[in-house]
């Protein structure tokens, strides 16, 4: 675990040391968030829970396209020779969910201040947000390292994760509609138990998956 959180540790300070990563998706954030206002100016329910997912989504794109492409070959070579390639997939997933976390809870303060706060169930509303950091940042790390291998990383990031993200928007959005009062439905449970086991899916598929990509 210590070689995990050590490698956890190595990406946080190379993502501060290029602060124009962090700046970027502040920015898309804000600007995003200025045009639903300058749009909108007032969000009702569903439209605010669409709309949050819509401009989250693209940010996670946005956030985690650079996961395996800000490292040279030398240094991958240099982290096969030490880590074992679970921990090396664990750890960035494990970043990138801590990242997601941070860019779901500015977009959420942002995206209140300007279009308004509609989440009556603040809980229901964080589990479904630690939810989808964990889903997507499993999701999105197995891509980049997909796409990674090929010349053409950012298109074809996009092009695998947009399908792939589908399914866990339904029920993102479902849990959100309760969260936000606007469904009839007073048992999240079963929405709960079908995005566990959609992250549960990825997360295994993920672990399975990415030892074999990275031994070729």
């Amino acid at each position: 675990m210590n070689r995990i959180w050590t490698l956890v540790s190595t990406e946080a300070r190379i993502e501060l040391r290029e602060r124009y990563a962090l700046s970027g998706i502040l920015l898309y954030v804000l600007s995003a968030s200025f045009i639903v206002f300058s749009i909108w100016r007032q969000l009702p329910p569903k439209e605010w829970g669409l709309t949050f997912w819509v401009i989250f989504l693209f940010c996670s794109l946005m956030a985690v396209l650079k996961t395996f492409g800000k490292e040279s070959e030398g240094r991958y070579f240099y982290y096969y020779t030490l880590y074992h390639p679970l921990e090396l997939f664990i750890a960035k997933a494990l970043y990138n969910m801590v990242l997601l976390l941070f860019i779901f809870l500015m977009l959420w303060f942002v995206l209140s201040i300007m279009a308004g706060n509609q989440i009556i169930r603040v809980d229901w509303f964080m589990i479904t947000g630690l939810m989808a950091c964990t889903g997507l940042s499993f999701l999105l790390t197995l891509i980049t390292s997909i796409a990674i291998k090929t010349q053409q990383n950012a298109s074809l990031t996009s092009v695998m994760a947009l399908p792939l993200m589908i399914p866990l928007l339904i029920n993102l959005l479902r849990l959100t509609a309760y969260s936000l009062g606007t469904t009839p439905d007073d048992n999240p449970w079963n929405e709960f138990m079908m995005l566990s086991g959609i992250i549960s899916l990825v997360v295994g598929l993920s672990m399975w998956l990415f030892p074999y990509l990275w031994r070729s």
